[in-house]
């Protein structure tokens, strides 16, 4: 990835602390591929 992957806040780090609230990153399988989140952070949307 060369010196992009020092800006990601979430990819790669699961199970880590966020840099943002400190609650821990989560990482999920998605359609077959992983992806990283705080569920802190970004919460699941609310729809009207």
């Amino acid at each position: 990835m060369g010196y992009f992957d020092r800006a990601l806040l979430v990819y790669g780090r699961g199970g880590q602390e966020c840099v943002r609230c400190g609650g821990e990153i989560v990482k999920l399988t998605v359609g077959g591929r992983g992806t990283h989140f705080c569920p802190t952070c970004q919460k699941v949307p609310r729809y009207r």
